[in-house]
């Protein structure tokens, strides 16, 4: 599939921007275009859309995961991957324990690599939480 999850740039099947006027549509060329096209909203779809719940300490996000729901009181690590690993997506770390500000959820980027050129930040509110973007030196947090 041409879909470039770094760059975020789609490059249609071959076949889909060739045709020209009057040529016979070809079944096999048809359905590769479409099978490319699903796989690609596919793609985008469990990239925009997974969420997982966050039940035990520590947490390790996994490549995919865009939305960790932390779901667990008291004292709570999340590690994250390396920046490169993530290719580009962002990740959201967010309180949804309900645990009326007594939890401390500690996230610390992995290795040398920084989160705004600090070793680690904490969630401290009740319902907080942080949007992480990768870079090249580690993590920024987006509004």
């Amino acid at each position: 599939m041409p879909f470039n999850t770094t760059t975020g740039v789609y490059t249609p099947a071959s076949g889909a921007t060739t045709a020209n006027p009057g040529d016979i549509i070809k079944s096999a060329t048809w359905n590769a275009i479409f099978t490319d096209i699903t796989s690609a909203l596919t793609t985008l779809g469990e990239l925009l859309y997974s969420k997982t719940s966050v039940t035990a300490t520590p947490y390790v996000p996994a490549a995919t995961d865009t939305t960790a729901l932390v779901n667990v009181a008291g004292v709570v690590a999340v590690n994250l991957p390396t920046a490169a690993s993530r290719s580009g997506l962002p990740l959201i770390v967010k309180d949804i324990s309900g645990a009326a500000h007594t939890n401390n959820i500690t996230i610390t980027p992995n290795g040398a690599e920084t989160i705004e050129g600090l070793a680690s930040v904490v969630i401290r509110t009740d319902y907080g939480g942080y949007n992480l973007l990768p870079v090249t030196s580690g993590w920024v947090i987006s509004p």
